[in-house]
């Protein structure tokens, strides 16, 4: 009797902590240990497209306008984001992009972040060793569980925000994914490894011919030839940059599962009295889109991520919470020995 009453304990006791076991993988490890950016992220994408225009600058600081545009360059990108360090829910990530144009390397950048790893927006307190860009809204990727909603991202080059517009719902790589799009009008250039790859100046007389024999609308040539005797020699030049990119998110991990973007750079000198900018010739003119075979990657880092979050949320726990019920039922079911009556006993005397 008593060894029963010991099992019926023990089966209800072990029956009860694995239900819990299971609500807490469930509701509380899954979603604060999971369902966030992992701390051995290491991602490389690829893409492609090309420049339908895009300025030298060697021969822009020779002062050879005609000869510096060139038209129609394959462009290459290779991206790398990456978990650099983790401090909790904190996680420091570089984003590196390397640029070509028909092979050849025109810009490379390196950004850091400070990210919360399940939103992924950025996060003031994070390691004061920490040397990362003041960001706001989105950097690297969306966050894990994006919703149908305009999310803001993050310009480096600009150092400035932009709208991530929810637009649609569609397949890419036989996975459903969010579409979402972001348009940036011409805003000036700010980032200083961006500016580094970019012409700093040209001679005078090189825009004294714009002015005169440029294709300039008139009244920009008139502003020029003006403002050409304020600016020095050689002249300053700035630069904007206007875009409009499409992105294609797996919406429980939050990764980017194709990409397309175009993008102009316009250079331009500022009005020293009114810091007004005039726009005077297209820098670069580009479109490009992830290679195939980054698609798939990404496709298939969704399904990865995807499986390891449907079996610790919800395989595991139901599996647990199952044998746990199963425990208690078993243990309820023991029955206590009934002790036999003493009419019985001196029957078998």
């Amino acid at each position: 009797m008593r060894t029963n009453m010991v099992l019926r304990s023990v089966g209800v006791v072990v029956g009860l902590v694995l239900i819990a076991c299971a609500f807490v993988l469930a509701y509380v490890i899954t979603p604060d240990y999971v369902v966030r950016l992992p701390d051995d992220t290491n991602t490389k994408r690829s893409y492609t497209g090309s420049f339908g225009t895009l300025l030298d600058a060697q021969e822009v600081a020779k002062g050879n306008l005609v000869t510096a545009v060139k038209r129609d360059v394959p462009l290459a990108v290779e991206r790398t984001v990456k978990v650099e360090e983790t401090s909790g829910n904190t996680a420091l990530v570089s984003d590196t992009r390397t640029t070509s144009a028909a092979g050849n390397q025109v810009e490379k950048t390196d950004w850091k972040y400070a990210v919360n790893r399940k939103t992924l927006e950025p996060v003031t307190g994070h390691p004061a060793d920490w040397t990362v860009v003041d960001a706001q809204g989105l950097t690297v990727s969306w966050p894990l569980g994006a919703k149908k909603r305009t999310y803001t991202g993050w310009r480096p080059e600009t150092g400035s925000t932009t709208p991530l517009t929810y637009v649609r719902t569609a397949s890419k790589s036989g996975l459903s994914t969010y579409v979402y799009e972001a348009k940036l009008a011409p805003t000036r250039i700010t980032d200083s490894q961006v500016l580094a790859g970019l012409p700093a100046a040209v001679p005078r007389t090189t825009l004294a011919l714009v002015a005169q024999l440029g294709t300039l609308p008139a009244t920009a040539k008139q502003q020029l030839a003006a403002l050409l005797p304020t600016l020095g020699d050689p002249v300053p030049l700035s630069y904007t940059l206007a875009s409009g990119d499409t992105f294609w998110i797996e919406p429980e991990t939050g990764i980017v599962i194709d990409t397309q973007r175009s993008q102009q750079r316009v250079a331009g000198v500022v009005d020293p009295s009114s810091g007004a900018f005039l726009p005077l010739l297209p820098v670069s003119d580009v479109s490009y889109q992830q290679t195939p075979k980054s698609v798939k990657a990404a496709a298939n880092d969704a399904r990865d991520g995807h499986d390891v979050i449907m079996l610790v949320g919800t395989i595991v726990p139901i599996v647990v919470g199952v044998v746990g019920a199963l425990l208690i039922a078993a243990a309820l079911l023991i029955r206590r020995r009934r002790p036999r009556s003493t009419t019985a006993l001196a029957a078998d005397a």
